[in-house]
Order: C-alpha cells, then structure tokens, then sequence
C-alpha cells in the first residue's frame, strides 16, 4: 500500500509542479523583499514600505492556513493550506523571487495546514522543518515524510520550544505539553514573532487545552499586536483570558465559504475586544511593521 501511495504523491507532486509551481524562479531582488508588492495597493505607502522590517501575507485559501513571512532576505512559511493551493503559494514565491524558504513551520498535521507542503520541498530549498512530535495516518502526512526524506532539508520535530531569530526578527515556537492529546488540532505549534516593539501570535489549530497551555507559559502573558485566529473561527473557552492577556488591535481570520466555523461567541468576543478582524476569504491580508508600528492592508 506504501508503494502505491508513494507512486501517487510522485505524481501529484509532478502535477502541482507542471500547473503552476514550476519555472524558473527569478533572481533575488537586491531590495528588502519586504518592500515587494503584488501591486501598488498592497502596500499603504512607499515611506511605510521602505521602512518596512516585516510582511505577513495570510493567502486567501479557504478554510486552510497558509501565511508567508518575510524579512529581509529571509522567508519563512508557516503552514501550506491544502493540495489544491500549491499553485497559488508557488505564484506568490515566485512573484517574489524568493527560491530558498529559511524554515517551513508545519503547525500540525490536518490535511489543510500541510497540503502543499510536499509540493513546496520539491521546488525550494528548505533549511528547516519545525513540527510537533506526531504522527499521522493520511496521504499528505505520507507525501510530506517522502519529500523530506527524498529532499534532505532537516526535520526538528519539537518536543520543546524553539527559538531563532533572522533579520532581527525573533520567532519562538510553543511546542505542545502533553505526548498525546484526543483531538489532533491540540498538537499544534504555537508561534509567536517579535518585530522590535510589535508582536504576533498565530495559534495553528489550537483548541482550549493547547490554549491553556499557551497561557501558562510567559509568551501567554504578552500584549500582542495581531493574532491569527485558532481552528478559522471555533470558540473555546481559554479565548477570552487569551484577548483579555493579549489585547490585540488586529485579528486575522482563516476562513472558508459561509464562515461555517466561525461560531457567534467568536463574534462576540472579538467585538468585545474592539479589534480589526479581517477574513481572508474577502481576499489575501498582509501585515507590515516597522518594529514600531502595524499596518494591515487587505
């Protein structure tokens, strides 16, 4: 059964590759990549780009995750949304010229965090793959250990947190605490990315057990500028000490048609919060800093 999976994810990746991720990438710009835009409107001002230290883009992929960091000549990628979306990240590299991911942050396993990350080990190079200390019985779980094993790029799979820091920007990943949890989404990685005073937080899949155990660390108890929402929406009950600890101004939401996940507590408690929230299905978001200050454009 493993050959014949393995055969399909050969193809499936030579498939993504043929539609859309393959070609020649471009050369690295000699400007900060942080200061390229898909288009004029991406960024507020040429002022605010130039003085740009870091870009978030949260790609509008459906109800999956997939957010592209960039800094200096730096790019890290935390989650690939799902099979069908390796296209979509490959143009967004590419436009970018980018052709070596520093470190690929597999939150956790669920089809729509890992989805494209086969395809992506395939056209890049990688320097490092964080993910939790778990397995998976799924065919992207399979495709993804056949690409690193067939790529080389190194595996750390982190049963404590994991810290480095590029361009400045420092990002610490929040392992989980237990070795094994009932629901799958609890072993995501949580991570937090500081920007000389700014900071973010991007939950993965969290739900109120890994929270918890988020909130009980000292990372728990910082301000955060922005937070990517858990699970695209679904309440837990840690989320308001979450919001009443991290009092964010923004919030990004990874959310699929009709918002199904997107339960009426949440709406409650981020109107409470007084935040901006921005939804990614009404199009791709980007935050920018400039370790003073965010901007989030969409």
């Amino acid at each position: 059964m493993k050959k014949i999976w393995w055969f399909c994810a050969n193809i499936v990746i030579l498939l993504c590759i043929l539609s859309g991720c393959a070609g020649e990438t471009g050369s690295q710009p000699e400007e900060s990549q942080t200061v390229v835009a898909a288009d004029a409107e991406d960024v507020p001002d040429e002022a605010a780009a130039k003085d740009c230290a870091f870009k978030a883009t949260f790609l509008d992929t459906g109800k999956s995750d997939c957010i592209i960091m960039e800094m200096g000549d730096f790019v890290v990628v935390n989650d690939t949304a799902d099979i069908d979306d390796a296209a979509a990240i490959c143009a967004f590299l590419d436009a970018r010229g980018v052709e070596r991911i520093e470190y690929l942050i597999l939150s956790h396993f669920d089809k729509d965090h890992i989805g494209s990350a086969a395809a992506l080990l395939a056209k890049y190079e990688v320097g490092y793959v964080l993910m939790p200390d778990h397995e998976e019985d799924s065919e992207p779980y399979f495709m993804l250990t056949q690409a690193l094993a067939q790529t080389g790029a190194e595996e750390r799979r982190l049963v404590e947190d994991y810290s480095f820091t590029l361009a400045g920007i420092t990002f610490t990943v929040d392992a989980p605490k237990k070795d094994s949890y009932d629901d799958d989404n609890n072993y995501s990685l949580i991570t937090t990315v500081s920007c000389g005073e700014t900071q973010f937080l991007l939950m993965g899949d969290a739900l109120k057990k890994r929270t918890g155990e988020f909130l009980d660390s000292d990372a728990g108890e910082e301000q955060y500028d922005l937070i990517k929402m858990p699970h695209h929406g679904d309440y837990n009950k840690k989320l308001p000490e979450l919001f009443a600890l991290a009092r964010p101004e923004y919030v990004i939401l990874t959310a699929g048609e009709e918002r199904v996940r997107v339960e009426e507590k949440t709406i409650e408690l981020l109107g409470q919060s007084g935040c901006q929230v921005f939804y990614t299905d009404e199009g791709t978001v980007t935050a920018l800093s400039d370790g003073r200050t965010v901007t989030v454009i969409q």
